[in-house]
């Protein structure tokens, strides 16, 4: 199992650093219950916008395999997450970003785990129920 990764997002993020690495989603945790099997390349940048906003811009790719629930044979399931996550500094700015629908934000910690990040983005992401489309399943599977 993968450790947990954990930067200083002030730093992180004015310094314009980035972390990467390839794994399979049995090395995360969260994603090994999740998924049967597959890789991911995932990729973390820091930045800070024209107004002094920090900013993560979380990039997840790959293909996996979810577990059906209908049939609980393999499911394919492709991976690709560009998404801007937008570092708020205390409650007034959260609450202030938290109204733009086009801006996910987080509060600014100390420390952040990269690792439980990119896993949050791929949780939030998969379907309730994964499935195979009505008639899809594999009868062997059933």
């Amino acid at each position: 199992m993968m450790q947990a990764v954990e930067v200083e997002p002030k730093r992180f993020c004015t310094g314009s650093q980035s972390w990467e690495i390839r794994a399979a989603v049995s090395a995360f945790p969260r994603l090994a219950r999740e998924f049967t099997q597959g890789e991911l390349f995932c990729r973390v940048d820091g930045s800070m916008d024209a107004r002094g906003a920090m900013r993560l811009r979380v990039r997840v790719e790959g293909a996996s395999m979810l577990r059906c629930q209908r049939c609980l044979g393999d499911l394919p399931h492709t991976l690709a997450i560009d998404h801007l996550v937008v570092l708020a500094r205390d409650a007034a700015e959260l609450a202030r970003l938290e109204a733009d629908p086009d801006c996910d934000v987080i509060p600014l910690e100390n420390r952040l785990d990269l690792v439980a990040l990119i896993e949050d983005e791929v949780l939030l992401g998969l379907p309730l129920a994964a499935m195979h489309a009505e008639g899809e399943c594999s009868p062997g599977d059933a």
